[in-house]
């Protein structure tokens, strides 16, 4: 009797997403004081919005005002390449420490700043140190949660950002109308707290190796990760269009007769929606394709814009933000778990802080070709907005741009755990 090979097992079926619930409860302690510390961070972000208005309240022209609120921008652009290096090479903790420690005698300085020169030179310096810690923070939840259970872990710190935004500006307007003084010292105190709390509770992280933190290395393995690369172009597109709702959205609101009051309460619409909404959002499409997911977010905010062409009642403003915080919701809660599963387990830190590249290389060029757009014809840039959005969502959805390389460690070191 001639015995016959048994057929190869069946490989067993994936398992689903877990529950919003279940992530819950095997969300590690550090993540957890990461949360908190970041709801406290940004609760504390009071000069930024108030930035140009302080300025201004010096006695300097808007244009100069403008000029030390781009300058920000700029620090923020070299920022995210400094800070993914950092994040990489020296650790989570110690750079968000830096950042925020850093941010936090920034702004202390700044309360004490009268000449326009050395205003403009703090500017630059707080974009470029406080921002240097979003690359490590962003790293720092890849390291702590294990990857089927990022896209909750990432929704829970939106949760935390937006909650401490909706909360913060009403007590910086508070602080502000009786002395702009507050507003920086309140800043420079959550900052400082945040710094502590990183540095003494919050793990390292896991670090590269000398010869791998380089730049070099990390872009010689993003240009082969195909994936990766189209998203990082997707961002330029979504960046010009989220950049619309504080550049030409309250321009065209003051255009059109209403008053600015109502713009600090329409967005605060937007975090209202995403505290309360986004969750419930996550948990009813976690089966659907991630991709497909992200490119319905970014095509439903680029046309949120076109209701603009319906008229200019308040009623629209109020509409064509809704709209536009449902693709957010969509496209956002994804995102950044989808970043997570592209990067290479050394380079984190760089691939997060290559990602912000790309995010303020979007948002620089949408304050300046935007408002341009809207001087010339406020319709061409709604328009552009709409294109803009489909464009990414090609970038994530056409066959070309499908993942070419998995999340693995390099042959020649294996991953150490957060520590």
């Amino acid at each position: 009797m001639t015995a016959t090979a048994s057929p190869p097992p069946h490989p067993p079926p994936p398992l689903p997403p877990p529950t919003f619930r279940q992530s819950l409860a095997v969300f590690p302690r550090a993540f957890w004081i990461l949360v908190g510390a970041i709801f406290v961070n940004k609760f504390g972000v009071f000069v930024l919005p108030f930035l140009t208005l302080f300025v201004t309240r010096k006695g300097y022209a808007e244009a100069d005002a403008g000029f030390a609120a781009g300058l920000y921008s700029v620090g923020s652009f070299a920022a995210a390449m400094i800070g993914g290096w950092l994040a990489d090479r020296f650790g989570r903790n110690i750079t968000m420490a830096m950042a925020s420690l850093g941010g936090a005698a920034c702004m202390l300085g700044f309360s004490q700043a009268d000449s326009l020169p050395i205003l403009i030179t703090l500017s630059l310096l707080t974009g470029f140190i406080s921002e240097s810690g979003n690359p490590a923070s962003s790293a720092m939840v890849q390291d702590l949660i294990e990857p089927h259970h990022r896209i909750n872990a990432y929704a829970v710190l939106r949760f935390a950002v937006n909650l401490g935004w909706c909360m913060g500006p009403a007590v910086a307007g508070w602080l502000a109308e009786h002395n702009f003084v507050w507003l920086f010292i309140g800043d420079a105190i959550t900052s400082a707290f945040f710094g502590l709390i990183a540095w003494i509770f919050l793990p390292r992280g896991i670090p590269a190796p000398r010869q791998h933190s380089g730049w070099s290395v990390a872009l010689k393995h993003m240009s082969g990760n195909r994936a990766f690369i189209w998203l990082a172009v997707a961002q330029i597109f979504l960046a010009f269009n989220f950049r619309q709702l504080n550049t030409s959205f309250p321009l065209h609101l003051d255009r059109q007769g209403h008053s600015l009051q109502y713009y600090g309460w329409i967005q605060a619409l937007n975090g209202i929606m995403i505290c309360t909404l986004e969750l419930a959002l996550l948990t009813i499409t976690r089966h659907l394709p991630t991709r497909l997911i992200l490119g319905l977010g970014y095509a439903i905010m680029g046309s949120s814009f076109m209701f603009f062409f319906d008229g200019t009642s308040l009623g629209i403003f109020v509409l064509v933000m809704m709209i536009f915080t449902i693709g957010e919701m969509f496209a956002f809660s994804r995102q950044q778990a989808y970043i997570a599963s592209l990067a290479h387990t050394e380079m984190r830190g760089r691939y997060s802080g290559f990602m912000s590249l790309a995010w303020c290389v979007g948002s620089s060029s949408s304050a300046m070709l935007g408002l341009q757009l809207y001087g010339h014809n406020p319709s061409l840039l709604w328009i552009t907005c709409l294109i803009f959005g489909f464009i990414g969502t090609a970038c994530l959805t056409l066959p070309a741009t499908r993942a070419t390389q998995p999340d693995s460690p390099s042959p020649q070191t294996a991953p150490s755990p957060a520590r």
